[in-house]
This record gives C-alpha cells, sequence and structure tokens, in this order.
C-alpha cells in the first residue's frame, strides 16, 4: 500500500501542473487509503492456534481465502490503475482524470470492503 500511495503522491504533483485537474480530488483518494492502510496496520494479528477464544473451521477458511483474493484484486487493480491516473494528469485531460480518481476510489473500496468482511467472519461480528 505504501508503494501504491507513493504512486498516487507523484500523480498528484504532475495534477498540480494543471488547474483543471482536481487536487481535491486525488486527496481524497489518498484520505482514503491511508484509511485502509492504518486499518490494516492496527488490525489484530493472530491465528485460531494461539487463542481458544477464535476458532477457524475449514468451510470459513475457504470464506477468508476469498475475502484475501478480493483484497488483494482490489489493490492489484488501483495499483494499474494510476498509470491511466498519471497519463490523464500529465495530459491535463480532467475528464479522464476524474474517470481514473473514480475506478480508483472503487476499486479501493473493493479492498476495504473485504477486510472489514474479512474482520467480522474471524471475530463473528458480522451479520449472518
Amino acid at each position: 500500500m505504501k508503494g501504491l500511495r507513493n504512486d498516487l503522491d507523484g500523480v498528484r504533483q504532475a495534477a498540480a501542473q494543471s488547474p483543471k485537474m482536481s487536487l481535491s480530488a486525488m486527496g481524497n483518494v489518498i484520505f482514503e487509503l491511508e484509511g485502509s492502510e492504518a486499518r490494516v496496520r492496527h488490525a489484530e494479528g493472530g491465528y485460531s492456534g494461539f487463542s481458544p477464544a477464535i476458532r477457524i473451521e475449514e468451510d470459513e477458511l475457504d470464506r477468508l481465502y476469498e475475502y484475501d483474493y478480493a483484497m488483494l484484486e482490489g489493490l492489484d487493480r488501483a495499483a494499474e490503475g494510476v498509470a491511466a491516473l498519471r497519463a490523464a494528469a500529465e495530459a491535463a485531460d480532467k475528464a479522464a482524470f476524474d474517470k481514473a480518481v473514480n475506478q480508483l476510489r472503487a476499486d479501493l473500496k473493493t479492498f476495504d470492503t473485504a477486510f472489514k468482511k474479512r474482520i467480522e467472519a474471524i471475530t463473528g461480528t458480522g451479520v449472518k
């Protein structure tokens, strides 16, 4: 995630060269990414073998793998979207820039939603 944040900082600098680009939109994306980073960084670690309060059964483990895959997929798509975002910023193409920002936000939301569902599944706090 840190690499993605650094890439977005570079795009923000490129976008700052054009008065057409919305730096507040970039700021919002970076803020959302930093929020996701903080949730991951401060999430409780652990393994069910060390904590008798949390037991993961095989079918639950399969579901956790699905959440893991969704998280990685969201981050991969976000990382791939940075190139389009950078190209739009450098070309001062506001429409393409706004579209790339919106797609990036959706990809980060995919990651964040999967992360939250994974935590709910582990802790048993999700709605069934």
